[in-house]
């Protein structure tokens, strides 16, 4: 019997120990894919698409609906691999998305690179945060060598951009949320850029 409630016991405390560990991995972002292409039509140049999930905490989301913005930044970059040398970095790049709530007119607010848009629910606003279609990485479409290069991205959410207060008295558990750098496909238009007529 004393056997038994030990189990029962241990179990207990594996399960609450794997609970906290999911609830800490939920506020994680996850990239779910990433696509890097090539453009010749105007505007022509280098276009990214990113698509991530995420859950926003209570805490976060508190402290939009109390009208206080949050700041994503989708950071890129594009690195030549060298094996006598550190890597060479090619194109960098990040884009600012900011969300918004206002309270008078109870609605969300995304902007993002010059362009807003207000949707009804937090959800639709995640929904099109979540996705980024169509990002100009470079007006310049040439990758030379881009079975040398790697091209990676990462989003995350910039605190700096709080409120100097909310900054010092925020848990961070809850707020740190950013996603691990996630290696991007190259599209046949820069793999095969002579085979590819499509674009």
């Amino acid at each position: 019997m004393r056997m038994v409630k030990h189990f029962l016991n241990l179990l207990l405390t594996l399960c609450l120990g794997l609970g906290s560990v999911s609830f800490a991995w939920a506020n994680d972002i996850t990239v779910m894919s990433g696509t890097l292409s090539i453009r010749t039509s105007s505007p022509q140049g280098l276009y990214l698409d990113v698509n991530v999930e995420f859950d926003l905490p209570r805490s976060v989301q508190d402290a939009l609906n109390r009208g206080i913005p949050l700041y994503f930044v989708t950071e890129f970059s594009i690195q030549q691999q060298r094996w006598y040398w550190v890597n060479k970095p090619l194109i960098e790049a990040s884009l600012m998305t900011r969300l918004s709530y206002s309270p008078l007119t109870r609605q969300y607010r995304l902007s993002r690179g010059g362009l807003s848009q207000s949707f009804d629910s937090l959800s639709e606003t995640l929904a099109i945060l979540k996705s980024l279609h169509g990002w100009r990485i470079s007006e310049d479409t040439h990758i030379e060598n881009p079975e040398d290069c790697v091209a990676e991205v990462r989003v995350r959410l910039d605190t700096n951009q709080l409120p100097l207060p909310m900054q010092v008295t925020i848990g961070e558990n809850d707020w740190d949320l950013t996603s691990d750098w996630y290696v991007v496909d190259f599209d046949r238009s820069i793999t095969h850029p002579l085979e590819d007529g499509k674009q």
